[in-house]
């Protein structure tokens, strides 16, 4: 049991890791199949990304998907609403995938049969076969920061101190390079919205 309270997830074990590794693997393979028209733009992808990320609580992967959908075309007030999970003014074609995205992280992944159906209803499998394969890509990343702010926060899963640790040592090279690439990202991003503002774009 934690000696702590952390409300965000992450990964206990090595073998969480692997699970959702797998689980990308397989979509990645699928999705390199899927035709031209059932992909996605990097626009939705970056919104998709951005939902997960904002129920996941990682600080520094929303300060890299941010500064990425700010290039991509989105702009600051639609970035701040979708972390916090607000989709005001969001059409329909985006709002169903992004209503999905944030269910499917609330739910770890296992997402309610009917709320899969509607995604396949609508966008058709492979392109909900795309969909998914952002939001596990994403997702591992918030976890993998997630797993090294819980031990920097001395959270002590019910795995145990030792095995924690060794999970710790796994995941910090990873999580260094994000933190190092969302505190950087931070100011970058600033600048970016003060040059949007000033040359009214």
């Amino acid at each position: 049991m934690a000696s702590k309270k952390f409300n965000k997830r992450y990964f206990k074990t090595l073998n969480n890791f692997f699970s959702e590794a797998e689980k990308m693997k397989t979509l990645q393979k699928r999705i390199k199949k899927i035709r031209q028209e059932n992909k996605i733009s990097p626009n939705f992808a970056e919104k998709i990304m951005l939902t997960v990320t904002g129920v996941n609580g990682c600080v520094y992967c929303s300060y890299l998907h941010a500064k990425t959908a700010l290039e991509k075309g989105v702009n600051d007030q639609e970035i701040q609403g979708i972390l916090k999970g607000e989709f005001e003014n969001t059409p329909e074609e985006k709002l169903i995938a992004l209503l999905y995205a944030q269910h499917w992280t609330e739910n770890a992944g296992s997402p309610i049969y009917e709320s899969s159906n509607k995604m396949i209803d609508y966008y058709g499998l492979e392109k909900t076969e795309y969909i998914e394969f952002y939001m596990e890509m994403v997702n591992i990343g918030n976890l993998i920061s997630n797993t090294v702010e819980a031990y920097k926060n001395n959270i002590i899963p019910d795995t145990g101190k030792l095995k924690f640790f060794l999970v710790y040592l796994f995941y910090a090279p990873i999580a260094f390079y994000i933190n190092i690439a969302g505190k950087s990202m931070k100011n970058s991003i600033k600048n970016k919205i003060n040059y949007l503002k000033n040359n009214k774009l």
